[in-house]
């Protein structure tokens, strides 16, 4: 007589595994400011006050001249827009697109890369697009936006799965449409919306893909 096949285990998951990444608080606290920022603002030309969004755009969004000749209203205005620009948007429709893009992306490109280097690949590719929209439009200003730093952080993702496919000897189809359609979107984007600074949108894929491939490299295999 022989003894029947034992059943074979049964792995455990456990529920914070299959759960979905959340968003680093970082992330949280930035978004949550966006939209605290624009609910004032809205708010102020609301109660017949549009001057307040005129004065914040003074103070806090990226203008090349000031950047070129290192001056501005207050001492160090020309590097501190660098960081404050990404905070301001033009509505709650500019608002929204970028915070949901922003959250939908930011959640995938944390759980690759982590929190920390997730930062430093937003507070990068928002210097890069500044610094390419100064570049390409010398004498152009308010620029304002997330939008430089939500296509980095897309580029980074883009750099990052693209290394991980190719060292796992996986298809890249799939990577080279998604590419394909964040090209279309964007000069779609111009194309209807001519205030948009595409630029900046160019500085901040590049900077982001360039970080994330060279994250994706660093890492073990």
């Amino acid at each position: 007589m022989t003894d029947a096949p034992r059943p074979a285990a049964v792995p455990r998951v456990s529920a914070r595994a299959l759960a979905p990444a959340r968003l680093p608080v970082w992330l949280r606290v930035l978004i949550g400011a966006c939209c605290l920022i624009e609910v004032l603002l809205f708010v102020a030309g609301l109660f017949g006050y549009p001057a307040v969004r005129q004065a914040t755009f003074m103070l806090v969004a990226f203008w090349s001249l000031l950047f070129w000749d290192g001056a501005g209203i207050y001492p160090g205005q020309w590097l501190v827009m660098f960081l404050t620009y990404g905070l301001l948007h033009a509505g709650p429709l500019h608002l929204g697109m970028n915070m949901i893009s922003l959250a939908a992306v930011g959640r995938e490109l944390s759980g690759m890369v982590g929190s920390g280097r997730m930062a430093l690949i937003y507070l990068a590719s928002q210097i890069g697009g500044a610094l390419t929209f100064a570049l390409m439009q010398p004498d152009a200003g308010p620029m304002i936006g997330a939008s430089g730093a939500v296509f980095g952080v897309a580029g980074a993702l883009v750099g990052h799965a693209a290394v991980t496919l190719r060292r796992r000897q996986r298809p890249t189809a799939p990577l080279v449409r998604a590419v394909g359609l964040l090209l279309a979107l964007n000069i779609g984007l111009t194309l209807l919306m001519p205030s948009i600074a595409w630029e900046a949108h160019l500085g901040g894929a590049l900077s982001g893909l360039l970080l994330g491939v060279a994250f994706a490299l660093s890492t073990p295999r």
